[in-house]
Formats: C-alpha cells, sequence, structure tokens
C-alpha cells in the first residue's frame, strides 16, 4: 500500500480549520486586552509621529507590537491622514515601523513551549475571569490569548504530522521552491484571512512537523507580507485620496522589499541558517521540525528590518510615486456638519477615538462660538439675511451635534477601562453643552431678536460699556473653554471655573446700566427692561455651560497628535533623499 493512502482527509481538514479559527480566536483575545493595557502609552507614542523619520519608524515598530497587528496600525494611519491629522510624508516611516513591530509576533509563536500552553490556558483563564483589578484581567485575557495560539498552532501541526509520508503533499512543498509559487499563496492566504500571523503560523506548524523546506517557508512569508497590504487598501475606500496614498506606500514598501528578496531566497535562507540556532545532531524531518520555526521567525524579521534600512532613506520618493497614483484633488467647500475626525474603525480602540472626539468636539465648539458671537450681535441689530445665515449655521452645528453623540454612544460600547468610562462620559457631557449653548444662540437669543424687530423697539442702550464688557468676559471664557477640550488644560480650567464671581459682577454692573438707561414709564420701556434683562440670562446661561465645559475637560488626558490646525509639513526635500 503506498504511504498515506490511509489518510483521513476530512479529520486533516478538520483539525487544520479548527487550529487556525483557535489561533485566530487567541490572537484576536490577546489584542484586543493589548489595546486596552496599551492604550494610555499610545498617546504618548503617538506624539512622536511629527518628529523626524526614525522616530516614526520607532513609533511605528512601537504601536504595533503594543497593538500585535501591523494591519490595526496601517488602518489607524489611513484614518489620521484622512483627517488630515498627519502628513503623508509622516506616515511613510510609521508604515516601515510597522513592518518590522509586526515580527514580535513570529518570534513569539515560533518558540516551541507547548509544555507550558496548559499552564497559560489555565492562569489566564483564572485571572481573566476572577482577577478584579481591571488591569491583571486584561493581562489574564492576553495570557489566555496567548495559550490559545499556542493550542491552535499545536493542532496544526497534529493535523499535519500524518503528512509527513503522504508523498504528493512532500512534492508540493518542494515545488514551493519556487518562489512565485510560494509568494502567490501566501499573499492570497493571508489577504483572505486578514492576518499575516495567521500565514507564519501556518508555516511555523508545518516546520515543527519537518514538512517545509525553509525556502518555501520564505516565500510564504514574503508573499504574507503583500497580502496583508490589501486590508489597508479596502480601508482607504470611501476616504480621501490622501487615505489611499497610505495603503499604496504599504503595498510599495512590501512589494519592492519582496521583488529585491524573491531573487535570492537561496541565499537569504543560507543566512537565515547561519545566524539562527542549529541542531546538528539530527537529520532529515527530525532536523527540520526542529530548526524551521525559528529560521521562518528570523527570516520575516531580517527581511522587514533590512527592507526598512533601505527605504528609510526614500520615504520622499515612495510618497511622491503614491501622491502620482492617488493624486488629491484640490480642497473644496467641506459642509461643516460632516464630522472631520471621527473614525468608524477607531471605536474599537477607546484611547485613540477619544482623542478623535476631542478634536470633532473642538470644531463643533468653535462653530457653537460662531453662532453665540452672531446670535448676540442681532439681538441688537438684526436683518433678515442675518437670520438666514444664522439658521444655516445652526444646522450645521446640530447636524454634527448629532453624530458625535452618536459616535460617542458606540464608543461607550467598547470601553474596558475605569478612566477611558470617566473620559467617555465628560466628551458626552462637553456635547451636551455645547448643544445647550447653541440652543441658546439659535433658539432663546434669535427669540429675542425676532421679538425686538416685532416691537421695532430701540435697543441701541446694550452697546453700553457695562454690557459690552459682561459679554465680551462671557464669549472669551466660552472660548477658552473650547480651546481646553482638544487642548485640555488644567490651569486654564480653573481659571475658568473660578471666573464664576467675576462673571456674576459684571452680570451685576450690566443689569445697573439697564436700570439706569431704561425708565419704566410706559409699555415699550417695560419691553425693553425685560428684553435686556433676557439677554444679560442667557448670557449667563453661557457662561454656566463654559463653566460645566471646563470641569469636564480637566478629567480628560491630553493627547498628543499632531494638531490639524498647525501648519506641520513634511520634511524637506533635501532630507527625505
Amino acid at each position: 500500500m503506498l504511504p498515506g493512502a490511509n489518510l483521513n482527509l476530512l479529520e486533516i481538514i478538520g483539525l487544520l480549520v479548527g487550529g487556525l479559527a483557535l489561533f485566530l480566536f487567541g490572537l484576536d483575545l490577546m489584542t484586543g486586552a493589548l489595546k486596552t493595557i496599551a492604550g494610555p502609552r499610545l498617546q504618548s507614542l503617538l506624539g512622536s509621529l511629527t518628529a523626524n523619520r526614525f522616530r516614526g519608524v520607532l513609533a511605528g515598530a512601537g504601536i504595533t507590537a503594543l497593538l500585535n497587528s501591523s494591519t490595526i496600525t496601517t488602518v489607524l494611519l489611513v484614518g489620521f491622514v484622512s483627517a488630515r491629522l498627519m502628513t503623508l510624508q509622516q506616515a511613510v516611516p510609521m508604515i516601515m515601523g510597522a513592518n518590522i513591530g509586526s515580527t514580535l509576533t513570529a518570534q513569539i509563536i515560533a518558540f516551541n513551549i507547548s509544555a507550558i500552553t496548559p499552564y497559560m490556558l489555565g492562569g489566564g483563564f483564572l485571572l481573566y475571569s476572577f482577577a478584579k483589578r481591571e488591569m491583571v484581567r486584561e493581562f489574564g485575557g492576553a495570557l489566555l490569548g496567548l495559550g490559545l495560539l499556542f493550542l491552535g498552532i499545536e493542532m496544526m501541526g497534529n493535523a499535519t504530522r500524518p503528512l509527513r509520508d503522504y508523498q504528493p503533499f512532500i512534492d508540493a512543498m518542494q515545488n514551493m521552491r519556487n518562489p512565485l509559487i510560494g509568494i502567490v499563496i501566501g499573499a492570497v492566504f493571508t489577504a483572505i484571512v486578514q492576518s499575516s500571523a495567521a500565514t507564519l503560523a501556518i508555516v511555523i506548524a508545518l516546520g515543527s512537523q519537518g514538512l517545509i523546506p525553509l525556502e518555501s517557508g520564505i516565500a510564504l512569508i514574503l508573499g504574507a507580507n503583500v497580502g496583508t497590504c490589501g486590508t489597508a487598501l479596502l480601508a482607504s475606500i470611501g476616504k480621501s485620496a490622501e487615505a489611499a496614498q497610505v495603503g499604496i506606500v504599504h503595498l510599495l514598501f512590501n512589494v519592492i522589499g519582496v521583488l529585491f528578496f524573491a531573487f535570492v531566497i537561496p541565499q537569504f535562507a543560507d543566512f537565515i541558517r547561519m545566524i539562527s540556532p542549529s541542531a546538528p545532531e539530527l537529520t532529515g524531518a527530525a532536523r527540520l521540525a526542529a530548526e524551521t520555526p525559528r529560521q521562518a521567525a528570523n527570516a520575516h524579521t531580517v527581511f522587514s528590518v533590512f527592507s526598512t534600512f533601505v527605504l528609510i532613506w526614500f520615504t520622499g520618493p515612495i510618497g511622491k510615486i503614491a501622491e502620482r497614483l492617488a493624486p488629491a484633488a484640490r480642497e473644496g467647500w467641506q459642509d461643516p456638519g460632516v464630522p472631520r475626525y471621527l473614525d468608524e474603525t477607531l471605536v474599537e480602540m477607546p484611547a485613540l477615538a477619544i482623542a478623535r472626539v476631542q478634536l470633532e468636539l473642538a470644531s463643533l465648539g468653535k462653530q457653537v462660538q460662531v453662532l453665540v458671537e452672531h446670535s448676540a450681535r442681532l439681538v441688537v441689530e438684526s436683518s433678515t439675511q442675518a437670520l438666514s445665515t444664522l439658521t444655516n449655521e445652526d444646522k450645521a452645528a446640530d447636524t454634527l451635534s448629532t453624530a458625535v453623540l452618536t459616535y460617542i454612544g458606540k464608543l461607550s460600547d467598547s470601553v474596558q477601562s475605569d478612566d477611558e468610562g470617566r473620559q467617555v462620559v465628560d466628551l458626552a457631557r462637553i456635547a451636551t453643552c455645547l448643544d445647550a449653548i447653541r440652543e441658546v444662540a439659535t433658539t432663546s437669543m434669535l427669540a429675542l431678536s425676532q421679538r425686538r424687530v416685532a416691537q421695532s423697539t430701540d435697543m441701541s442702550f446694550l452697546r453700553g460699556p457695562a454690557m459690552i464688557d459682561f459679554a465680551t468676559s462671557v464669549i472669551e471664557h466660552f472660548t477658552l473653554a473650547v480651546q481646553t477640550v482638544s487642548h485640555p488644560d488644567a490651569d486654564v480650567a480653573t481659571r475658568i471655573v473660578n471666573a464664576k464671581a467675576d462673571i456674576e459682577a459684571l452680570s451685576d454692573q450690566a443689569r445697573q446700566s439697564v436700570m439706569s438707561a431704561v425708565q419704566l414709564r410706559n409699555e415699550g420701556a417695560a419691553f425693553a427692561f425685560r428684553f435686556a434683562n433676557d439677554m444679560i440670562e442667557q448670557l449667563n446661561e453661557v457662561a454656566r455651560l463654559s463653566r460645566a465645559i471646563a470641569k469636564a475637560t480637566r478629567w480628560l488626558h491630553d493627547v498628543k497628535v499632531a494638531d490639524p490646525e498647525s501648519d506641520a509639513q513634511p520634511e524637506p526635500a533635501a532630507e527625505t533623499a
């Protein structure tokens, strides 16, 4: 009987699919826990995005290592560039660094620690299920995910063990020494499962059974680096041309690297064998099983580090090629009611989503600030055109406010820590306060303006020094409160809150000036008096809500992302080669 004739293909396929599913589930569980654990650290890493290219590489590698996924990092960059929070030139080194950071997963899964996998599963489950401290619980989740990851690899290895004597399979693995076949298979499989780590896991599982030579494994790994670009390209669909450029940069970087290594795979394999641990006391499949997993992981690391070391000097040309392949349209009119910074892909990463909400709330705050200024002016002097303009501005602010609150609602379902939960509550409070101020400006104060027009009453006395000082102070404190939303500053927030007594004093002075200016001798004078006092009350409400915004911002962490209003430019061409 021929070797392998009694293979149970259904059982092998079932174990392979089940092992892969277990691996991906463990990877997802571990990544989710790492997102929570690494959340605060992501903010400090993001602070280096606008620095030089080398710090950008380190930031990309660090974020990817923390998130355990280069795909997530690249998708994040798509969102950042799309929202114009960073330039394409700043994103290129980050993409290169992401490829280096992703090799950490390969190095971890190359360890043969099946003996302690049950302890990882048991310990991780106990911590994840019963720990009271949140960070300990998340650490348990990461440990449980890592255990499931190794269990999945072990299951796939057991599934392929019968194939050791199955000649057609052995021949197929040998045929993958042809770079083109291996690269295509690795790229297609990775694009389907959207995880280069899964491809590496299969290579390591096959290697652990001595079923795949290093040359074939390298071809699959090279293909995986190309296939993983598909997710970023898909994420850029429907976004700006700048976002598409990020996906193209990721593809260009990996394709250029793969093209170089594809023609020197035998020599590359010899180099990897030279720098990797060996087992000369073994022979045949046993030696392959002992050496290939670590060699495959090292090949992935060397590929990413070498490609970055070479291409880091060509970030400028790579960026320009991407810009030519996906040219950006000229900046046109943008509907102020459409969010600029909110990104649905970040909902599962509260630490970064919170920063986006802060920026969007700051944008909403500026719109509301304009509404307050316009409505205050309309109270004294109004026209049909001015009323129409105010109505249109109100519609845009109302639409944006609804979008922000909806996003915050989605975000609240994803928070996994008390700090993030408190921040989301504070963001909702800020959004509610801004919406309330919008209502004051466009409903209450607009109604006052319409009443004044209907009564044809002279309200020129409202231009007196006391009233102007009061209104100016209220608007200035509201402006400061809006600024603290995107750039939290405890000192500024405290100053706004402590200004309550000063605002009340100015309010009293404004009331006294009204009493002095209006003689209550007829119906028109009574209307003017009530009108002026209503105006003062509405401004006092704006001041109160501004203090509420300032109180909420004192709990928000300062997230150091690139300021979208800054004049930050990409590195000079001379430095980008």
